[in-house]
């Protein structure tokens, strides 16, 4: 039977990923940004010191995720975590916008490693506990949907709320000095300076306002355990599912595809559309619409195609409007930059693929959701942040295989030093979109055709529910 969690159990549940919203939003449209074109860092080696925090990533997700699983406390297994992460998220994220002045490339290249490895790593301890919340929550195959989506909603207004609050700020600052603001080191500064506590505040309040449901979650029995068992459970709860398996080389092939994009989106907006801020500001406003859509959809499409079927279709559907519009531009089948039809045409294309995004996605982590009970009829442990440390990993692929591979993009191009929108050289602006759109289509090819072997339906969660004993509450 359909079990439906309150409005505000949902409510806490999501808000706390306005911090993590923030903080991806940042990594992934602004970082490699804001340390080639303002502080002078150059492309590959920005790409590279992002690309080895995912090294870093690859050993403590997992071992967050299962130590979360297993700690033992008076308020259960995942607050202390999210309680402990709430200041050294809000500080780290500060300090990456402000380097100290006049570093060589290779000190650099270490302050954004390693102040970088820091947040990312901060930021884990509160995503992988938080959200392995939500499996425990509900174990309704359709409900699961509707509460990833208050996820995904708060997670990418938080981010769009603070990208829009960064680009009015541009505006202003643009047509009242003398600089384009965005390549100004100071409005970094204080973008850093102002999300810091927005995140701060957005942890406290989940890990508070989900506090009352501790007395209701599960708790671990008392084990002691030496470092050979725990790495062999390790292994043993991320192999033994098919589909966990399928899923996660999915999302991490996603995450290098979708990190190219995000990465890249700012060289699209600055050089090759080479729009303003105020037009940047105008397609950032546009996009608070798009995961309004998600909420009602995502639960709508897993109970009437199945989970697996509509991710597919709008994955599909998101690959082809993102790419498309650039495929136009290649052509030469749109208007000279400047024109409103082009500032229309990437609003409209941008808008679908967001809003088709955003939706699938939520789909694809309510999937990865539903592989919790597959797990504990084989293994007879609940391992739900271990496992969810393979959507905390993926995404963090957005921001680090991806941002590498936009490096490696740059480089390829032979993108110059300095460059300044209307300036760069057609060729390579062709090159840049070409080699973009390509490494975008073969990824997501691979992504979906992956996705197509999974197995896990409906039905087929409710008989694992059923073999473990677990009722829900009639509707």
């Amino acid at each position: 039977m359909r079990e439906k969690l309150p409005f505000l159990t949902k409510f806490f549940y999501g808000f706390g990923s306005l911090a993590y919203g923030i903080k991806d939003n940042a990594f992934n449209y602004f970082l490699l940004f804001v340390y080639v074109q303002v502080f002078g860092l150059a492309p590959n080696l920005a790409g590279l010191a992002i690309l080895l925090m995912l090294v870093i990533d690859a050993i403590s997700d997992p071992l967050i995720g299962y130590f979360s699983d297993k700690t033992q406390s008076r308020w259960g297994r995942r607050h202390p975590w999210m309680y402990g992460s709430a200041i050294p998220v809000a500080v780290s994220f500060f300090l990456i916008w402000d380097p100290p002045e006049n570093l060589s490339q290779m000190e650099l290249f270490w302050f954004l490693l390693i102040v970088g490895a820091f947040i990312r790593t901060a930021i884990t301890i509160y995503e992988i506990p938080s959200n392995a919340l939500g499996p425990e929550l509900s174990k309704d195959y359709v409900e699961r949907s509707s509460l990833l989506s208050y996820r995904y909603w708060f997670g990418w207004w938080g981010g769009l709320a603070v990208w829009n609050s960064l680009w009015i700020f541009v505006v202003y600052s643009t047509l009242t000095g003398s600089q384009d603001a965005r390549f100004v080191a100071d409005t970094w500064i204080t973008y850093g300076l102002v999300c810091s506590p927005i995140m701060f505040i957005a942890i406290v309040v989940t890990a508070t306002g989900t506090h009352r449901h501790i007395k209701d979650l599960h708790a671990p029995e008392v084990e002691r355990k030496t470092l050979r068992i725990i790495l062999r459970e390790l292994y043993e709860t991320m192999t033994v599912s098919r589909n966990y398996i399928i899923l996660f080389i999915a999302m991490i092939m996603m995450g290098v595809a979708s990190g190219i994009a995000t990465n890249l989106t700012l060289y699209y907006y600055s050089f090759f559309w080479e729009f303003t801020p105020l037009n940047i500001l105008t397609i950032g406003l546009s996009l608070f619409l798009a995961p309004l859509v998600g909420i009602v959809v995502s639960p709508f499409l897993a109970n009437r195609f199945g989970k697996k079927n509509g991710a597919l279709v709008l994955f599909a559907i998101s690959l082809t409007v993102e790419n498309g519009i650039i495929v136009l531009r290649l052509l030469g089948l749109l208007p000279e930059n400047g024109s409103p039809i082009v500032l229309a045409g990437v609003l409209v294309f941008h808008f679908i693929g967001v809003a088709t995004s955003v939706i699938s996605f939520t789909t694809l982590n309510s999937m990865v959701w539903d592989t919790v009970e597959e797990v504990e009829i084989k293994t007879g442990r609940r391992m739900e942040g271990t496992l969810l440390a393979a959507r905390s990993f993926a995404q963090k692929c957005m921001s680090g295989a991806g941002a590498f591979a936009a490096g490696m993009i740059l480089t390829f191009a032979a993108w110059p030093e300095n460059a300044v929108p209307g300036k760069v050289d057609p060729e390579i602006l062709f090159t840049f979109g070409l080699t973009a759109v390509t490494a975008s289509v073969i990824l997501w090819a691979i992504s979906l055709f992956t996705i197509s072997f999974v197995t896990t339906t409906k039905e087929s969660h409710e008989e694992k529910l059923n073999e473990l004993n677990y009722v829900e509450n009639p509707d």
